[in-house]
């Protein structure tokens, strides 16, 4: 093979380029020890015993809830849902004579009067309720008991509105009951939420106005 025109020609004076021209190579990178110690300079070996910790603590299972701790749980849902806000909830309903205090408006929606006298009127039909709840409220008042409660539902299966509940406002305002009435609200959801009424009554009958809201 002709040496002059062989494609190999370019590479031929390679060995005498690589002697004439020099390479700086750094003494203490030939055999590549120095580089690798500045490059582990900062490693630190890491301790036995903290390794053992760590390893530890990965694995560590987590506690299971005891008998105390389950308690608590319980106590802050039901303090959740005490603090609930019923007023604010579309099926909310209340009412109040005129010029009734405030205080005590506030204190029968929190459910702070003590209620004395239970009726539950769910599932009954519309006159039966009605007869039941004219009756309680008699008894009521000759027993001069001054709060009580009515559980009604929330009419949630009813096609329209909720009749038992919207009957019931009708039936506290009746004539022959408002002069007795002072004030009524949805209870507090721990007590029935808007499924069940707090009814507030005084002692003695006093002809006022009564303001519905709901």
């Amino acid at each position: 093979m002709n040496k002059k025109r062989s494609t190999y020609r370019p590479f031929s004076d390679l060995p005498e380029f690589i002697k004439k021209t020099s390479i700086p190579v750094a003494e203490d990178q030939a055999d590549g020890t120095t580089t690798f110690s500045e490059a582990m300079k900062d490693v630190k070996a890491i301790d036995r015993q903290e390794k053992k910790y760590i390893e530890k603590q990965r694995h560590k299972q987590p506690k299971s809830h005891t008998e105390q701790d389950m308690k608590m749980i319980l106590e802050k849902a039901v303090k959740g849902i005490d603090a609930f806000n019923v007023a604010n909830m579309p099926e909310y309903m209340e009412g109040h004579v005129e010029g009734l205090s405030p205080v005590v408006l506030e204190k029968l929606r929190n459910g702070e009067f003590s209620v004395q006298k239970i009726l539950d009127l769910h599932g009954c039909a519309i006159d039966e309720a009605r007869q039941r709840f004219e009756s309680f409220i008699r008894e009521i008042i000759r027993s001069g008991l001054n709060c009580v409660k009515v559980i009604h539902g929330r009419g949630l299966k009813s096609k329209n509105a909720p009749l038992l509940k919207e009957n019931l406002k009708k039936w506290i305002v009746k004539a022959m009951h408002r002069k007795w009435v002072v004030a009524f609200s949805s209870a507090r959801m721990p007590d029935g939420g808007p499924g069940a009424t707090y009814i507030l009554l005084r002692k003695r009958p006093e002809k006022k106005k009564i303001h519905i809201i709901g």
